[in-house]
């Protein structure tokens, strides 16, 4: 008997494994395919190693701005695929050394509840083993969305896993779907010199973020070459000769080589017998749990993208961590309104808490700072001055939200995801001496900017 059992070794699975076995408790965790899960294996890791090579790649073509002569540099996919593929083997090896050096049982296979006290592992040999288990983990994460109007084949129209799979630089994309997918890829094959056409049926890319934050990457991937196409429904795609063609309602016809369907992902509850135990589901399919992450069943739990409240590795690790101590014992429970949320196109996007269309909407009395990289010294000399930092704060000058668009936006949402998170207020920040020349100088002028008190703008 286990203490717990989890299936699925994502990044909620086994970090909640690992924390588990660190607070006592004998674990066992079920992987069908390989540690990791969708994030470092299909998802997260893969697609920043590619989007690593493609900002050095357009560093290296803006060299003459730097003052470098650079002899005219080509990209060798094969051996840009072949790193990407070493990233993810060496920390996927990683997490199996973690997992075995805290006695963690790890079992290769598919994994099925048998009753609501016990899980059966079935290899690919067609061999079970049944494991009993005081605490049931689900954490199946998700799977691409191929809807089959879009024609999708795994050949010529792929998802966004099967893109990571590519032998060969395609010259020409179609991507489907402008979110944070699509324009993740857009950047990075551009980048790559692929020609690269997005469309989406919504008004504008990136809909989830603030139209100022957008339109930076918008105006940056124009410049760029990346054409556009938002407000555009398309009705129907076929392959023909080996290209994709993509029939629009406003009558246009959009074509490549290859296509790439970014149109969203689903939960994986499928296999996991979890309707077969009365757990309760959601309208698309998600496991639907409380804020401590339990089910309607006693004993079993669910965290990660199965859940549907995030589809993020790191929402899926916090989710694994509360389990793993109210297993133990403890008392967690997950709340979701200091989430950052990173999109890393060039330049990069990182989001946290509420937004100022949010804020609007909600009516919340607000304020908002903004400072722009342009008046950053640091930006500046680096030759990145798109962008900016926002801050978003209520009428008692508690920190609620910001966003951040330009350089190492990823980086610097940290400082304002623990005020949000802290509750922090205004001065707070302003009055954290920051390190100069710094890009985190910007979070402070924003601070200040939202009392007119910015002393570079």
């Amino acid at each position: 008997m286990h203490d717990i059992v989890i299936i699925g070794g994502g990044p909620g699975g086994y970090v909640c494994a690992i924390r588990a076995a660190q607070n006592g408790l004998s674990v066992a965790l079920v992987e069908k395919g390989q540690l990791g899960g969708t994030c470092l294996n299909r998802g997260c890791i893969p697609t920043k190693a590619l989007a690593h090579t493609a900002d050095v790649m357009d560093a290296v073509s803006r060299g003459a701005d730097l003052g470098l002569v650079i002899p005219e540099a080509r990209v060798d996919f094969a051996r840009v695929m072949a790193r990407k593929d070493r990233v993810v083997a060496r920390l996927r090896g990683g997490i199996g050394l973690l997992l075995k050096r805290r006695k963690i049982d790890v079992l290769s296979g598919v994994g099925t509840l048998a009753g609501t006290r016990a899980v059966e592992a079935t290899a690919l040999d067609g061999s079970t083993t049944r494991l009993e288990a005081r605490t049931i983990v689900i954490a199946t994460g998700s799977e691409p969305i191929a809807p089959r109007m879009f024609g999708y084949d795994g050949v010529n129209m792929l998802t966004s896993e099967d893109v990571l799979k590519l032998k060969e630089l395609p010259e020409s994309m179609l991507i489907v779907g402008a979110g944070v997918i699509g324009c993740e890829f857009a950047s990075i094959f551009r980048a790559f010199g692929c020609e690269v056409t997005l469309v989406d049926i919504m008004p504008s890319i990136l809909p989830m973020v603030d139209d100022d934050v957008a339109a930076v990457v918008r105006t940056a991937f124009a410049k760029r070459g990346i054409r556009i196409h938002t407000g555009t429904k398309i009705t129907e795609v076929k392959v023909a000769d080996g290209r994709v063609e993509a029939a629009c309602e406003n009558g246009k016809t959009l074509a490549a080589e290859k296509g790439v369907l970014s149109v969203g992902r689903r939960s994986t509850t499928g296999g996991v017998g979890a309707s077969d135990v009365g757990v309760e589901t959601g309208n698309s399919g998600e496991i639907v749990v409380d804020s401590r992450m339990r089910t309607n069943v006693a004993g079993i739990w669910a965290i990660g993208d199965v859940t549907g409240k995030s589809q993020l590795a790191h929402v899926a690790s916090a989710q694994g961590l509360a389990v793993a101590a109210n297993a133990a014992g403890q008392n967690r429970s997950m709340e979701y309104y200091a989430v950052p949320n990173c999109i890393f196109t060039n330049p990069e996007i990182a989001v946290v808490g509420v937004s100022e269309r949010s804020a609007l909407e909600s009516g919340i009395d607000h304020r908002v700072g903004k400072f722009p990289f342009l008046a950053s010294g640091k930006a500046m000399a680096m030759g990145a001055p798109e962008g900016f930092v926002k801050i978003i704060v209520d009428s008692a000058g508690r920190v609620i939200g910001g966003q951040v668009v330009g350089a190492h936006a990823s980086d610097l949402i940290a400082e304002i995801a623990l005020a949000v998170s802290r509750r922090l207020k205004l001065e707070d920040i302003e009055h954290t001496i920051h390190a100069h020349p710094t890009l985190a100088e910007s979070t402070a002028e924003a601070a200040e900017a939202v009392m007119g008190r910015a002393v570079h703008i």
